[in-house]
């Protein structure tokens, strides 16, 4: 699949890119968001970005501000995720459908990002926390950011992936998610990998993982289209 060098500006300046793009004419864009203490060059990653292109839509993976040493906040995350979508917008070679796809702390911005951007039309949360959290992380924000909750405002359909040997994330966080989800009337799924840990190791797990995400938001980009 073509890869393509990209940089888009933020608060305090410029972030560069890689833009995962179809051998075809892209059915959409999507901002793919590594976690805490991750970089985007991770296998599971990369892995997605090269599924989403795979199956017609252009995957945008980059680092967020401060990721080594970590030091990210919700806030500057947000606002790079912001940056990143924005680029998808104006890319020539994108068309104007728009998901997100956040692992791990990523998927804490992604649900928020999902909230608030009623464009986006698809979004996956891949083991993310169901609540920011403090302590040596150091990124809660102040404690204001309520992502299950800003979620249940969302018009994108959800897709929640959990490895079923997570021990870094609890199960539990998808339950939440679900429940309010639920509650809220969205659109969504929830789908457990097995034999999967956080960051869906072993190979065969992330090979499941990227499957599943890839034709959840090719699916949601094509619904409801003319045949």
């Amino acid at each position: 699949m073509p890869l393509q060098r990209v940089s888009f500006p933020v608060p305090t300046g410029q972030l560069d890119g890689a833009l995962h793009l179809p051998e075809r004419e892209a059915i959409g864009g999507c901002a793919v968001l590594h976690g805490f203490g991750g970089d985007p060059d991770q296998p599971h990653v990369v892995a997605t970005c090269d599924a989403l292109a795979a199956s017609g839509v252009a995957a945008l993976r980059f680092a967020f501000r401060d990721h080594e040493p970590p030091r990210m906040t919700i806030d500057s995350a947000l606002e790079d995720a912001v940056g990143a979508l924005r680029l998808l917008r104006v890319h020539p070679q994108v068309a104007q459908r728009y998901a997100v796809v956040g692992f791990s702390f990523g998927g804490a911005v992604a649900a928020l990002a999902a909230g608030r951007d009623h464009r986006i039309a698809a979004a996956v949360l891949a083991a993310a926390p169901s609540m920011t959290r403090g302590g040596a992380a150091g990124w809660t924000g102040g404690g204001k950011w309520r992502p299950v909750a800003e979620l249940s405002h969302t018009r994108a359909r959800v897709l929640l992936v959990w490895g079923t040997e997570d021990t870094q994330v609890p199960f539990a966080d998808a339950e939440s998610y679900d429940s309010v989800l639920s509650q809220a009337r969205v659109t969504h799924r929830v789908v457990r990998i097995a034999g999967g840990d956080h960051d869906f190791e072993p190979e065969t797990a992330r090979e499941r993982m990227t499957a599943t995400v890839a034709e959840w938001i090719a699916q949601s980009f094509t619904a409801g289209r003319p045949a």
